[in-house]
């Protein structure tokens, strides 16, 4: 990993774990139900209120720094899809099946952490543009009323920009130990990851057949 890289994670793992708390003490809508938080902030603190979208941002973050140098640039590319498919959800109807897509997402990442194995850079990039674009789409549905799209969408991409950076670094950080259980124990983080989510996706699948 850049030493650029590595400064911008050290700038920005307080942000992240102070959200990380702010999303944890109650439910957030579109407004946010905290008070004081405005559009931007609500933008990011909702990807992180539902499994649909921590679980994969958290995959995503640990496979890229799995792979450290490899596929670093994926957090930019993810954290830009972001809001390009937040945006598109402006302008386009509902697509109920892209919430499968983002749970899916969940188990796959989970899988290739839990594998271990060394893929090209290029599938890496394709995985963040695509999966950022599915989960832009659902977070961007968050835009309702009199919420400004401009602050709020920003905010959605910075969450996936704070989580993926900041689990990259310390996952490359905690594997570049050389310690030889420490591999090990993110591939097991890995496969945890895959049974969550495919618990999750087993769970929303069958509601979704059923409406």
């Amino acid at each position: 990993m850049t030493l650029y890289m590595r400064r911008i994670a050290a700038w920005t793992w307080q942000p992240c774990l102070t959200l990380l708390l702010l999303s944890i003490g109650g439910e957030v809508h579109a407004h946010s139900s905290v008070k004081g938080v405005g559009d931007f902030y609500a933008g990011v603190l909702h990807p992180l209120t539902t499994l649909e979208n921590i679980l994969p941002f958290v995959g995503l973050g640990l496979l890229i720094g799995q792979q450290a140098k490899r596929a670093q640039e994926t957090v930019l590319i993810f954290s830009v899809a972001l809001m390009v498919g937040a945006l598109g959800s402006l302008y386009l109807p509902a697509q109920p099946l892209v919430s499968v897509a983002n749970l899916f997402s969940a188990a796959l990442f989970g899988g290739l952490v839990a594998a271990a194995v060394s893929l090209p850079k290029s599938v890496y990039w394709s995985l963040g543009l695509i999966f950022g674009l599915t989960h832009g789409f659902t977070n961007g549905e968050g835009v309702t009323g009199n919420v400004r799209w401009y602050l709020f969408i920003p905010g959605v991409g910075m969450a996936g920009f704070l989580v993926t950076m900041n689990l990259m670094f310390i996952t490359d950080y905690l594997v570049q130990r050389k310690q030889s259980w420490i591999p090990i124990a993110v591939r097991v983080a890995g496969s945890w990851l895959t049974a969550v989510g495919i618990l999750v996706l087993a769970a929303s699948s069958k509601a979704f057949l059923k409406a």
